[in-house]
Parts: structure tokens; C-alpha cells; sequence
């Protein structure tokens, strides 16, 4: 627990560093890239250093991701904390109790033996006045007694009733004692020992899961950034620098300066038409002239209103993926832009039809496409592979023959609603294209299945350490199972399909 509290602590101040990093990262490429106005961008420097202003930028965005993902780690960390704790009270509180119980068994021992042994004395004096023996009556009792001896035997016989009542009753609660030891130390303390390693355990155990998880988003910041400081598509840092011209920005400077020796000032009229501006309306107005969004709704009714088995957003992103970046190093690995995913969003929400993909906005990088696809399928409200449907997976997947396993993932499979079944069929034969290539890209089944796994069934990375969700994180490496089953196997399940 205290470890716990220990890397919740460290993980909590290092976002706060990571996140302010981030925001003044952001913040200063955006102001020098607003000063920069000032000069030509057309220039080989021009566009390079507004580039390299927009790696920055997009640095520190992935900053202020990174500081929120250890956050939702710390928060999980804190929420382990606490249910340990309860644990940890609970089981006190059981150990408490049965040791009150011992306790409260051997003091009422003590005073039944204490009562034992003065009733028993009181019997062996009275049987020694009795026998008037002067050798073993006590000094007390030197001096002629006054009693009869029919009083004398009779007192003799009720102090041996009394202490013959006290042996038995002392017998009785030595047995109860005996009885309470024995099950305490061969049950309930051996009970109590295992309850509290079961507890310490699955704390150990999740602080792991929750440092692994760490560790994951840690690597991925790292590879974010050396991909901004140099990549295959010539965007990184060194690339950006290495395209400065400074011979071609003199010329390009001297033509544009032709013709206006002389003048301090002068107004270049273009010829030609005056284009058409249209007006840009409002995300919000665009939804009331059209209120057709294709985030957050379900598969069927997606299904029903459009008339499409596969929804033309999973369509159009699949496709633009396999056309621009199929051949990108660790595509569907990298994440894109925050403010570019959210601003394909707002397109695909105000009219899908309309979205061009092919344009260079979009295609200049498609990590932004491949952001929005997976956005898409972690906020349907059923994930692909249905809640009604999640048992069925899992078990399927624990099945260790392969053979027995594909068998039942395409049982399963076959029996999911017909928007589901078709939205998933195209999904994996897109991934399987993917895999294709491989080589280039880096992404295997294993990758594929790693990213989409708790996608596809239901993303708890932000979720509370309730028992159902403990149990869901507990499946994860099944659910990378099912989709590298299918991925490994895509024709054979979907045979009769195709």
C-alpha cells in the first residue's frame, strides 16, 4: 500500500511538470509562430521554420496527453490504495474479533479456576476439622471448635458439593478453552493469514499492472518525440533543417522585389476575377441543417439510417489509410494531433458525405486519420464486439487449441447483429492489409491486436477498480488474443462470408 501511495504520489507531480512543460511548449511555438507573419513564409526557411514551429507545437500537445494518461494512472493507483485499505480493516476487524473471543474465553478460565481452587480449600479444611487432626489443622483452627460433630460432617459435605460443582464447571470452561484455541490457531488464524496475503497480492499485483501501463506510455512519449526530432517522411527536425536554401530564398526575394526600386510602398493588383468567398457557418448551425452525426451512435441505427452495412466514416478512413500511409512506420501506433482529430470529427459529425480525405490537409498526415478511426470506436456506445457477447469471446480465447479456438471465435462471430458482423468483417480485412506490409510499417497482428484489443471490447483505461472492471482488466491479454486470432485467421472465419 504504501508503494502504492509512493508512485501514485510521484506519477501525480510528475504530470503536473509534464503538463506545464507541455502548455508552455504549445504556448511559445504558437506566439513565435504568430510573429513570424511578419516575414515570408514562402521562402525554403520560411516554410521550414513554420514546420518546425508545428513540431513543437504538436510536442507539446503530446506533453499535456502524457501528463492526462499518468494521471488516469495515479488516480487507478489511488483508487487501489483505498480498496486495500478497506481490505486491510476488514480482515483486522475479523482478526479483532476472534482473538476477543480467545481472550474473553481464557479470563472466564482464570476465575472459574480461581473459584475452583478456593472452594477446594475451603473442602480441605473443613475435612481436617472434621478429623480434628492437630498436625494438619491450621492455626486457626488450634482451639476446640464449638460445632458438633454432626455439624462438623455436615459442613465437610457441603464445602465438598461446593467444590465438586466448581472442579465440574472448571472442566467445562477448560474444555471450551481448549476447543477455542484449537480452532483458532488451526483455523481462523490460518484464514486470517491468507486473507491478508490475498490482499497484499492483488495490491502487489495491480501496482505491477499499473507500472507496466506506465512504463507503455512513458515508451510511447519517447517514440513521439523521436519521431518529431527525425522521421522516413522528411517532417522531423533534422529533415526540416536541411531543406533551407538560402541561395534559392535570395533569388526568389530578388524576383519578388523586381519592379518596385525606388518605392517605399507599392500595391501589386492581381489580375483576374474576384473569387467567391462562401461563409463558413457554425459547427452547431451545420448540425441543425443537418443532423446526421456518426460519432457516439450505435451500429444499427448508423445501419438503418444510412442504408449501409458498414458506416462510410470506418469506410472513408480505412480507405485513405491504405492509400497514404499503409507503408508509415508504426501507423496506428503513432497518435495524431489532438486539435486535428477533433476538427475531423467536427466534419465527419456536420456532414460525412462531404468529407475529402484525398486533400493535402488531411493526407500530409494520416496518424490524424488513423486518431479518428479509433476515436470513432471507443465512443460507440456498444463496443464492436457486443456487452451481450463479451463472455462468449473470452471464452473462446482461453481455449488453447487453436484449432477448437478459431472454431468457436467463428461461431461467436457468426451470431453477432448484422451491422456489428459487417463493420468487423471489413474492419479486420483493413487490419489484414495492414499486416500486409509489414516490413514497412512495423505493425504485425501482434501490434494490431495490442491497440485495438480494449478498443474493440470496451476501453476501461480510464475506468474505476470496481470488481467488474477489475475483472475486464484482468482479460486484457485475452482480448488481444481474440483479435490476433481473427487477424492470424481473417479468411477462414470469414470463409463462407466471402
Amino acid at each position: 500500500m504504501q508503494a502504492a501511495k509512493d508512485v501514485a504520489t510521484f506519477l501525480k507531480k510528475r504530470a503536473l511538470l509534464e503538463e506545464e512543460y507541455g502548455k508552455q511548449m504549445t504556448k511559445l511555438a504558437q506566439s513565435m509562430s504568430e510573429s513570424f507573419k511578419t516575414h515570408p513564409r514562402s521562402s525554403t526557411f520560411g516554410s521550414a521554420w513554420t514546420s518546425t514551429l508545428k513540431v513543437h507545437e504538436n510536442i507539446g500537445e503530446q506533453r499535456i496527453k502524457f501528463a492526462s494518461d499518468i494521471t488516469e494512472v495515479a488516480d487507478d493507483l489511488q483508487l487501489l490504495v483505498k480498496d486495500t485499505e478497506k481490505a486491510r480493516k476488514q480482515a483486522k476487524d475479523i482478526g479483532t474479533k476472534q482473538e476477543k473471543i480467545l481472550t474473553d474465553a481464557e479470563l472466564s478460565l482464570e476465575k472459574s479456576k480461581q473459584k475452583y481452587d478456593m472452594l477446594s480449600e475451603e473442602w480441605e479444611r473443613a475435612i481436617l476439622l472434621k478429623t480434628n487432626d492437630p498436625y494438619h489443622i491450621p492455626k486457626k483452627g488450634l482451639f476446640k471448635t464449638n460445632k458438633t460433630q454432626y455439624q462438623l460432617n455436615r459442613s465437610e459435605e457441603e464445602a465438598h458439593n461446593k467444590a465438586s460443582a466448581a472442579d465440574q464447571h472448571y472442566r467445562q470452561q477448560l474444555q471450551i478453552v481448549n476447543t477455542t484455541r484449537q480452532d483458532y490457531f488451526s483455523t481462523h488464524l490460518p484464514e486470517m493469514l491468507v486473507g491478508l496475503k490475498a490482499v497484499g497480492d492483488e495490491c502487489c499485483m495491480a501496482l505491477q499492472y499499473q507500472l507496466a501501463r506506465y512504463a507503455y506510455i512513458y515508451e510511447r512519449a519517447l517514440v513521439a518525440d523521436g519521431y518529431a526530432l527525425d522521421n522516413d517522411s522528411g517532417l522531423g527536425l533534422r529533415s526540416l533543417a536541411e531543406k533551407v536554401d538560402r541561395d534559392l530564398d535570395l533569388m526568389e526575394f530578388i524576383k519578388s522585389c523586381n519592379g518596385q526600386r525606388g518605392t517605399s510602398s507599392i500595391r501589386i493588383i492581381q489580375r483576374g476575377d474576384v473569387p467567391y468567398k462562401e461563409y463558413i457557418m457554425s459547427t452547431a448551425a451545420h448540425q441543425i441543417l443537418n443532423p446526421n452525426p456518426v460519432f457516439g451512435i450505435e451500429l444499427n441505427v448508423l445501419m438503418k439510417r444510412d442504408n449501409q452495412e458498414v458506416p462510410l466514416v470506418v469506410q472513408k478512413c480505412a480507405e485513405a489509410v491504405e492509400k497514404y500511409g499503409i507503408k508509415s512506420m508504426g501507423i496506428y501506433r503513432e497518435s495524431g494531433t489532438g486539435t486535428q482529430i477533433q476538427k475531423l470529427k467536427a466534419e465527419f459529425n456536420r456532414n460525412c458525405q462531404q468529407v475529402n480525405l484525398d486533400d493535402e490537409e488531411y493526407r500530409s498526415d494520416v496518424n490524424n486519420i488513423t486518431g479518428v478511426l479509433k476515436l470513432w470506436f471507443r465512443e460507440l456506445p456498444s463496443p464492436l464486439f457486443p456487452q451481450a457477447a463479451y463472455d462468449h469471446f473470452i471464452t473462446a480465447a482461453r481455449i488453447d487449441d487453436e484449432r477448437m479456438r478459431i472454431l468457436g471465435l467463428h461461431t461467436v462471430i457468426n451470431d453477432l447483429p448484422d451491422a456489428h458482423y459487417a463493420t468487423l468483417k471489413y474492419l479486420m480485412g483493413h487490419l489484414n492489409r495492414v499486416r500486409q506490409y509489414e516490413q514497412y510499417n512495423k505493425m504485425g497482428s501482434s501490434n494490431l491486436a495490442t491497440i485495438f484489443g480494449m478498443t474493440l471490447m470496451g476501453d476501461l483505461s480510464a475506468g474505476s477498480l470496481n470488481s467488474s472492471n477489475q475483472h475486464r482488466l484482468a482479460d486484457t491479454h485475452l482480448h488481444v488474443r481474440v483479435v490476433q486470432t481473427i487477424l492470424d485467421h481473417y479468411r477462414l472465419i470469414f470463409e463462407q462470408d466471402e
